[in-house]
């Protein structure tokens, strides 16, 4: 059990101990592009996450009762930090994730078969000497994938802390998309206990069991300069990486750090009257919400689907030629083809719609910018893929700020902040930081302040007092 305050307190009048536990500063290494960013962008490993779905979706369907992280899927994790596990320590790039409890790494036990396994570095208990085997069964179900596996015992090094036998899984198989694109090796959770797969307790609980640190505490700095990174403290926080006082949120529930967000509002336009649940998760780069008021914000903020822009662009670039094409009475699978539409499915459909407007405005004698106006037309009808969407990045000055008040106090969020740009130069693209995410009863629906928020707040999370704490971030 952990030592209380007031318990700490007598026991240092008494004259017992007081050596203080150096603060634990890791760096917060930033990717490049999520997983999502990554499937997007990488045709081939597109291609091969679409065939390991595929192929692993019976093991997927058979983890589909096991425990269930909704409140995301790691295609949208940004940052990770290096711990090491066993003796002598093991390096695993892992994202530390408060919501969710459990550290997963994958295991050597892997079978050849599991592809995720084979492209990330695997924990081999045979090469430590502080390995325990445990053996309980473990199985975790996430929005994109699952993983499941086994516990086993060793300890674990952030920095220059060791924790003592900590209970971990190491994962045998990793079913779904998410896990093939992810730059990370597994998941630290940093969440309460009461959502720990197995009853495990999470890193940080040993790590105040074990009096690793002084303060019950630990803080994010999440650098969203390119290239930059970030830093995770242990134990307390760093000055150097905000400006002002904290504003303290008390925790409503003590699963997800969890609490009351008083509003969200763009301009006039307010949403979450009267209060909403919200929580801090470090394990999503993105500002998430109920599905159809975020449809709303995106709107607000001019922002379209992915399909719709991309479909809109490919009219701009490609138009004429695809109206030059129907009056040649070529078919539209090959004027599709032809122009790189035809990648997938939904692609296709779209793209043959277009096709369609232009045999339909062709029959009317309608001028070409009659026909192109009708094509964007149907541009707006297309699905965005998990709620996605993107700016126009030329238009971040003009777009509207977006402010959350949480305790009272307004939270600010610029365009600059919000819009996620990708990609450098002529592949430059910008991304709303709202997505749509329905989390169900009872622990939804739920907004998730990911990165988006984190970055532009220093955000501590206080077990000690039961609170979240958010400052400007320097």
């Amino acid at each position: 059990k952990m030592v209380s305050p007031s318990f700490a307190l007598v026991f240092l009048l008494l004259g017992g101990p007081t050596s203080h536990a150096a603060l634990q500063r890791l760096k917060l290494s930033k990717l490049d592009k999520t997983a999502r960013q990554e499937l997007r962008k990488n045709r081939n490993l597109r291609t091969l996450a679409k065939d390991w779905a595929e192929h692993s979706s019976n093991e997927h369907e058979a983890l589909k009762g096991s425990h269930s992280v909704t409140v995301h899927n790691f295609m949208d994790a940004q940052y990770f930090v290096e711990i090491g596990v066993g003796n002598p320590p093991q390096k695993f790039n892992v994202v530390p994730d408060t919501g969710s409890s459990n550290l997963w790494i994958p295991s050597k036990s892997c079978p050849l078969t599991q592809l995720p396994c084979d492209l990330h570095s695997k924990y081999d208990s045979s090469k430590s000497s502080s390995f325990s085997k445990n053996g309980t069964v473990f199985s975790i179900q996430y929005g994109s994938g699952a993983c499941s596996g086994f516990i086993s015992q060793d300890s674990v090094t952030l920095g220059d802390i060791t924790v003592e036998n900590q209970l971990f899984a190491e994962v045998t198989k990793e079913p779904g998309i998410a896990f093939i694109a992810a730059k990370f090796d597994g998941i630290m959770g940093l969440a309460f206990d009461t959502i720990a797969v197995t009853h495990a307790p999470p890193v940080f609980y040993n790590i105040m069991d074990q009096g690793k640190v002084d303060e019950p505490v630990f803080a994010f700095y999440l650098n969203r300069k390119a290239g930059g990174d970030g830093e995770l403290v242990i134990g307390g926080t760093d000055p150097d990486h905000y400006t002002g006082d904290f504003t303290y949120v008390p925790l409503t529930n003590k699963t997800y750090w969890e609490f009351t967000m008083d509003s969200l509002s763009i301009g006039d336009e307010a949403y979450c009257s009267g209060g909403c649940h919200a929580i801090a998760d470090s394990g999503t780069s993105l500002l998430a919400g109920p599905s159809d008021v975020v449809k709303e914000l995106n709107k607000k903020i001019g922002a379209v689907g992915v399909f719709e822009g991309q479909c809109d662009q490919a009219i701009d670039q490609a138009g004429d030629k695809i109206i030059d094409q129907v009056l040649n009475k070529i078919d539209a699978k090959t004027i599709c083809t032809g122009i790189g539409l035809c990648k997938n499915t939904v692609e296709c459909l779209g793209c043959e719609g277009l096709v369609n407007i232009v045999k339909a405005e062709a029959s009317k004698n309608s001028s070409r910018e009659q026909v192109l106006d009708e094509m964007k037309k149907v541009c707006k009808l297309l699905p965005s893929p998990n709620g996605e969407a993107t700016v126009d990045c030329s238009k971040l000055s003009s777009m509207p700020n977006v402010d959350i008040v949480l305790a009272g106090k307004t939270f600010t969020l610029t365009p600059e902040q919000y819009v996620l740009e990708v990609g450098a130069g002529g592949e430059q693209e910008c991304i709303s930081g709202f997505i749509g995410l329905d989390v169900p009863p009872p622990n939804g629906p739920l907004w998730i302040l990911g990165d988006v928020f984190m970055g532009a707040y220093y955000t501590v999370f206080d077990y000690g007092n039961s609170r979240v704490g958010f400052a400007e971030a320097a």
